[in-house]
């Protein structure tokens, strides 16, 4: 009777075991029939090549901005800043406005340079159009200041167009002294609001 008991706990307790072992034996996931929400994050899944995918080579710089925390890409110019408008007014960098003197549309010597460099900016990049905005200090008229306006964006497109840029690529607006950059009544407000700005639009 003992031995009949011996040998059926041996038999139980062997068989437990192998259910135990099998049981316990680690299993090949298939992925294949796994759903998209189950399989493992950062894993490229499936058949052929795209589980040989590099991430790394599809993704380019453009692919990721240096973002701040607030989420702003922090590549871009602070156009609102001083540092931008002292060397920039409205225009566009890296084009640079043209500066005038009081009650003047001539082009003077030391504003070549910069027109120069936006010139050959907008050679370089044949697809850039440009918007070139008129600006005057509050002194005289409305109307005198639209036309002084006028006449500062039209020898700028002059200038550009001399440098071999199509004049299809360049609009012209004039606002006068409607739109103030520098809002102060003083020599330095005033010579930094007589301006053509280069804008691409």
């Amino acid at each position: 009777m003992r031995t009949h008991a011996g040998i059926l706990s041996l038999i139980l307790c062997v068989g437990l075991g192998v259910i135990l072992v099998n049981g316990c034996s680690k299993k090949a996931a298939d992925y294949e029939n796994t759903s998209s929400s189950m399989k493992p994050e950062g894993h490229l899944l499936g058949g052929g090549s795209r589980s040989t995918v590099n991430i790394q080579e599809e993704m380019t710089a453009g692919d990721i901005e240096s973002l701040d925390q607030t989420g702003v890409n922090q590549l871009a110019p602070d156009t609102s800043s001083v540092e931008y408008r002292k060397t920039y007014g409205r225009s566009t960098a890296p084009l640079y406005p043209v500066f005038f003197d009081f009650d003047s549309s001539s082009i003077n010597a030391d504003q070549r340079e910069n027109l120069n460099s936006s010139g050959n900016h907008l050679l370089d990049d044949k697809g850039i159009n440009i918007v070139i905005e008129g600006n005057c200090d509050e002194r005289g008229t409305a109307d005198y200041n639209l036309a002084l306006g006028e006449l500062r964006v039209l020898n700028v497109k002059k200038y550009l167009v001399n440098l071999g840029i199509s004049e299809n690529r360049i609009t012209t607006i004039s606002f006068g002294s409607e739109r103030p950059l520098y809002p102060g009544s003083d020599e330095l407000s005033w010579a930094m609001n007589r301006r053509a700005d280069l804008i691409i639009p």
